[in-house]
């Protein structure tokens, strides 16, 4: 069955003066039009495609090689490139930009803005659209993530607690700034861990790997620093939480426990004076 607004796996079934026709499979009756401009530069017959559907301003079923950057039920940033009456057109990294409604806007936005938009599809048109009201999606997320899991995130808006972010293009989530000890870049995808999936759809999001996992890491990191700084350091554990984010990217609470693993293992010696390297 195709999917609207989705990546399907058609096959080339033949060629017109106009493009190209997709079908599922050889004994499928429906075929999809492929316009040249939204394929392949090289396609032959028979070929298998991943491609994007949607509809056309006609209402025909479109194809086209070119993949979106977030399909039905995904959220991702966009740019808004066009604003109407009716709605605003943004850029969702394909030739056909994606339509959020005016009924379907959180605040009006305006052109050159930059938002969370999840891609809907109209059940009674099958036409994909956007929405930046959030809300209603973040209640009902049906979560395939739990704690502890490692995720994708894209850091989208900066808040007053720290940055609500995209995770693995399906949630929506925070971190909060006591848990950032890098430089964090809008639009940037980073690795990071599940804190906690909340009640109210959202998750807390950490850049560090949680718990033990953590904390051996951050030993590798305390290691390499004192080998590239001669084997010494002033850094202890009276050391300023400021401090230690500025040369470790890491809290005070995982710099203790980590230095506290590495004298036990003495593979450091921790003084008044800071931590040397044995």
């Amino acid at each position: 069955m195709i999917e609207i607004g989705r990546v399907n796996k058609l096959i080339v079934s033949r060629e017109s003066s106009s493009g190209y026709y997709l079908k599922e499979d050889v004994d499928s009756i429906d075929e999809i039009f492929m316009p040249p401009s939204l394929g392949p530069v090289n396609v032959s017959m028979n070929q298998e495609l991943d491609v994007f559907v949607y509809l056309d301003t006609q209402g025909s079923l479109i194809a086209t090689d070119q993949i979106p950057h977030a399909l039905v039920g995904e959220y991702a940033i966009m740019r808004v490139v066009e604003v109407q009456d009716f709605g605003a057109f943004f850029d969702w990294g394909i030739d056909k930009d994606l339509l959020v409604p005016g009924n379907e806007q959180k605040v009006k936005v305006r052109k050159f803005e930059d938002h969370i938009v999840r891609v809907c599809l109209e059940e009674e048109t099958d036409r994909v659209f956007g929405t930046t009201k959030l809300g209603k999606y973040i209640l009902e997320s049906d979560f395939d993530i739990m704690k502890d899991d490692e995720v994708t995130i894209v850091p989208a808006t900066k808040t007053d607690l720290g940055y609500r972010v995209i995770i693995n293009k399906k949630f929506i989530g925070m971190i909060y700034d006591s848990e950032i000890f890098q430089d964090i870049q809008i639009g940037k995808e980073y690795t990071a861990n599940v804190k906690k999936v909340r009640d109210d759809g959202l998750v807390d999001i950490s850049l560090q790997v949680l718990g033990i996992r953590n904390m051996i890491d951050s030993k590798d990191v305390i290691l390499d620093y004192l080998s590239r700084v001669g084997g010494e350091s002033p850094l202890n554990d009276k050391s300023s939480p400021d401090e230690i984010r500025r040369i470790l990217n890491m809290s005070k609470k995982t710099f203790k426990g980590s230095i506290g693993m590495l004298f036990k293992e003495k593979k450091i010696l921790i003084s008044k004076e800071g931590i040397k390297l044995l």
